[in-house]
């Protein structure tokens, strides 16, 4: 059987919870003490009652640890990311765990759903169908596999966003209204996906090395017949991996997407003005010349005639038919 043991920081009263765990643990159970925001006296206590290695408490003591698996001798510390989302937005919970081959001890500074999920599970039914006998590294396995299985809907929420983004990229340049300021407003929402992306890579990533390290055989109080179990997680975490890169590069491609289309949305803004600047200049040649206060004579020809004025018109109309015939012919417009 499981024996599990809350303790929670409450002013002092982690002391004479200490003092009601057992002397030692009989064979076929195993202890759980999970300890949330520990003061600096329940950790002492922990520490001195099993054991456990000052680096290893120093580091739950300074937190932000990257994850990993280090091998103490007397026991095993491990530093578990879970990730969580909170107001859209997906956030990184260390999880802290010694393990023996007779007891557990987890700690955490937040109420944790992976320990309630854990929880309930353990109570419902056990450690089944894994084991019948408990054991620390079956529910070691239990918590990286809640912890692993926590990325896939947060994964699953930022594919769902780059598919609305792409969708949104033709509608997007459909009108001139407010265009830039939605431009600027989806390149950041892409960089933030981006850079969320990137945290949950270099969390994942040393959690995969540490599920290789428990695959190698070097980690002690885990039976070899438990890797089967191990295993699965670790592949589980591969292919997160390879989600994470393959959003990553679609990241890059909606974001030059938008940028090319904006590119070429200011390429045939500049190509229509430049058209109509084109065709305007002989005319404003023209009206320039006929503008000029002089007398009727050579540098004025027709100024003087009544249907001078008309023909004038009809000359410039004409120019910039011609103008706009070419640059069709020419591809242009």
């Amino acid at each position: 059987m499981i024996s599990l043991t809350l303790l929670k920081s409450n002013g002092g009263a982690g002391t004479e919870t200490l003092k009601g765990f057992p002397g030692e643990v009989r064979q076929g159970e195993l202890l759980w003490v999970d300890a949330e925001s520990p003061t600096e006296q329940e950790l002492a206590d922990l520490k001195q009652r099993f054991g456990l290695d000052d680096y290893a408490v120093e580091d739950v003591v300074h937190r932000n640890q990257r994850p990993k698996l280090e091998d103490y001798g007397k026991s095993v510390f491990a530093v578990i990311h879970v990730p969580v989302v909170k107001s859209r937005k997906s956030e990184i919970v260390e999880l802290f765990v010694f393990f023996q081959k007779s007891w557990i001890i987890t700690i955490h500074s937040v109420e944790s759903e992976l320990i309630h999920a854990v929880d309930s599970r353990i109570r419902t039914r056990g450690l089944s169908p894994l084991a019948t006998t408990p054991s620390p590294d079956l529910l070691f396995y239990i918590f990286l596999d809640f912890a692993v299985d926590a990325y896939y809907p947060i994964l699953d929420e930022v594919e769902n966003r780059l598919e609305e983004l792409d969708k949104q990229a033709a509608t997007t340049f459909k009108t001139r209204v407010k265009r830039m300021e939605n431009v600027i407003t989806i390149i950041t929402t892409i960089e933030a996906v981006r850079k969320r992306l990137m945290t949950l890579r270099h969390s994942l990533t040393p959690t995969r090395d540490m599920l290789g390290m428990v695959m190698r055989g070097a980690v002690p109080f885990v039976a070899d017949t438990s890797l089967r179990s191990f295993r699965d997680v670790y592949d589980h975490s591969f292919q997160l991996l390879e989600t994470i890169d393959n959003d990553r590069d679609r990241t890059s491609d909606v974001r030059d997407l938008y940028i090319s289309l904006h590119s070429a949305s200011t390429d045939n803004t500049i190509k229509v003005l430049t058209l109509v600047a084109t065709i305007f200049l002989p005319l404003t040649l023209l009206a320039g010349i006929y503008g000029m206060n002089f007398s009727p004579g050579f540098f004025q020809p027709g100024s003087s005639d009544p249907l001078g004025f008309y023909i004038l018109i009809l000359t410039m109309f004409v120019i910039s038919l011609g103008f706009v015939y070419y640059f069709k012919r020419s591809g242009w417009i």
